[in-house]
This record gives structure tokens, sequence and C-alpha cells, in this order.
């Protein structure tokens, strides 16, 4: 059990699993047996898709010692994209979503040229990208509405196999990003971000790493506001806007450096799960306990944001500890154990 727990505390993503596991035994004891029903998980899975996999979109550059500040916008143009094609112009569904996914992997080579060959640095070029194609997005479909074909939400919160649609999608995505992290670019991704001077000077293409990196987050990023657009089953030009924050949010609950090389995907799934679940503990705990005590009622929305807003901070603080732990002092024990873990 000691071996275990040491294994455990030396991967970038105990923060991530711990909180995840300490969320899921809260939400079982502010719910109740209902946690484990069925439509509980499919509507859980559903719902947190689209911020699981911009978590994952954003882990990906963040190895790198990058950031995309787009990323909810992005979501956003393939939203509006995807609606105003179908809606507006009469396309087939599929050839819609088809080119609201290549605009999305097209604004992560935008991103990708920009901080890689023009050097601008992450957070100014990624901020720009954000304004630009939030302003896209708003020309494309000015105003909420629309409809997406039932046949697609409903397989969207159907389940298959008996695990949700939505859980397939994410495992696709993990799995996706498995394959990448193992071939040659996947490793050069953290030796970038880790040291890239070092990385540089051992013939790594730390350009062409980066630029890959932008759009690989661009495509995955695609296909999260896909999943938006299933779960919504409409158009919103505003529909995207917390989801580059909470991303950031997610990947460092899930134990990764902003500075760069430390970090993991799966940390990363399990910190945006975490964000999902405290949604479902506020809103339990203010449904069965809070709701009864005259004088909150009307205020209950505002307290139930604010106390979300409290827990996402703690776990912030937990996983900045946990990960200060690790790294000790000045990131000793990475610079003694080299570069990082999948």
């Amino acid at each position: 059990m000691r071996q275990l727990w040491r294994r455990l505390r030396a991967t970038p993503a105990v923060s991530g699993y711990l909180l995840l596991l300490l969320g899921i035994i809260v939400n079982i004891l502010v719910q109740g047996p209902g946690f484990f029903s069925s439509s509980n998980f499919n509507s859980l899975l559903a719902v947190n898709a689209p911020l699981v996999l911009a978590a994952i979109a954003q882990t990906v550059v963040v190895l790198t010692g990058g950031i995309d500040l787009s990323i909810g916008s992005n979501m956003t143009l393939v939203n509006t994209l995807a609606i105003a094609l179908a809606n507006k112009g009469h396309w087939p569904v599929g050839a819609s979503w088809t080119v609201a996914l290549v605009a999305a992997t097209l604004v992560g080579i935008g991103n990708g040229l920009m901080v890689a060959y023009l050097r601008i640095p992450p957070l100014l070029a990624t901020f720009a990208s954000m304004s630009v194609v939030g302003g896209v997005a708003l020309w494309v479909w000015p105003k909420p509405g629309g409809m997406v074909p039932s046949a697609l939400y409903t397989a969207y919160g159907s389940s298959f196999l008996g695990i949700p649609v939505a859980g397939w999608i994410i495992v696709a995505m993990g799995l996706l990003w498995l394959v990448v992290s193992r071939q040659r670019v996947g490793i050069y991704l953290r030796a970038v971000g880790g040291r890239e001077r070092s990385a540089y000077a051992s013939g790594i293409n730390t350009a062409g790493v980066k630029f890959f990196a932008y759009t690989f987050s661009g495509c995955i990023t695609g296909v999260a506001g896909l999943c938006l657009t299933a779960l919504t089953a409409s158009g919103d030009p505003k529909i995207g806007l917390l989801f580059g924050l909470n991303s950031i949010a997610a990947v460092i609950l899930g134990g990764c450096s902003l500075s760069g090389g430390w970090g993991s995907v799966g940390g990363s799934i399990a910190g945006a799960l975490f964000l999902g679940l405290i949604n479902n503990i506020v809103f339990f705990l203010f449904r069965n306990f809070v709701n009864n005590i005259p004088g909150l009622t009307s205020l209950a929305s505002f307290y139930q944001q604010l106390l979300a807003n409290l827990i996402v901070i703690l776990g912030l603080a937990s996983a900045a500890l946990t990960q200060r732990g690790e790294t000790g002092v000045g990131g000793r024990r990475r610079r003694r154990g080299g570069t990082q873990h999948a």
C-alpha cells in the first residue's frame, strides 16, 4: 500500500484524482443512492463532456509551456457555424458539422503559426485570437436560436453498450491522445515545455512541436464544440465564454504546471469532472437543506454560485500545494527525475 501511495504521489495527476474521489464521496453523501443511477451518470457525462474535452485540448498546449485563451471562443464558433450552415444555409447536418470542425482546427493552426513561427507570446496571441474568433462567431449567428435534429441530441444523451455516448466520446479522445503521446512528437511536447533550449540543442524542432500542439488542440476543441452543440441543441454566440478559463482551472486542478513540461491528460480529465461534480453537490445541497431555511430561498441561486466558486478556489489551492510538494522548492524533484509522466 505504501509503495502504491509513493507511485501515486510521483504522478502529476495525483491532485486531480484525489479531488475527483473527494467530489464523488461528497456527492454520494449529499445526493444519496440516486447518484448511482444510470440516468445520473448519463446526465453528468453529457453535461460535462464539453469541458472535459476542452481540458484535454488545454493540457496539450500547457505541456509545451503555452496557454490557449481562445478555446471558449473557438467552441462558440463551432456552435454558431454548425447551426448557421444547417439552419440558414440548409446544408446537410453532416457537412455543416464537418465544416465547423475544420474551422476549429484552422483556428488552432492560426494560433500555432503566431506562437511557434511569429514568436508572439502565447498569452497575447491567443487573447487576440479569442477576440477575433468571438467576433466572427457573433457575425455568423448573432442571436440565440436555431435547432439541431432531434435524432442527434437524443443520441448524444443516450447510452451504447451500457455506457453513455458522451463517455464513449471522452474515451475516444483519450485514446487518441494516448496514441499521440506514444509517438515522438508526443514525447517532444514535454521536452519542449520542460526545457525548450535543451530540447532545441538536442535537435528537436521546437517550433514544429508547438505548431502541432496548437493544431491538435484546435481539433479537440472542435469536437468539444460539437458536443456542446448536441447538448444544447441550439446556437448561441456567447455559449462558450466560460470554457476557456474553466479549462485552465481543470488543468491546474489536474496537477499540470502552467510553466510547461509537467502534467497529464488523465489528471485534467479528473479536474474537469471535479468541476462538474461541484455543481451537482451544490445543487443537491441547496435543494435538500438550504432551501428549507426562511429568507435564503430568494437568494439561493446567488449563494449556490458563491459556494461553488469557493469550493473551486479551495480545490485550486490544494492542487497548487500538492504540486509544490511534488516538485519541491525550485522543482528539485523534476530536475533529478528528468521530464515527465504520461
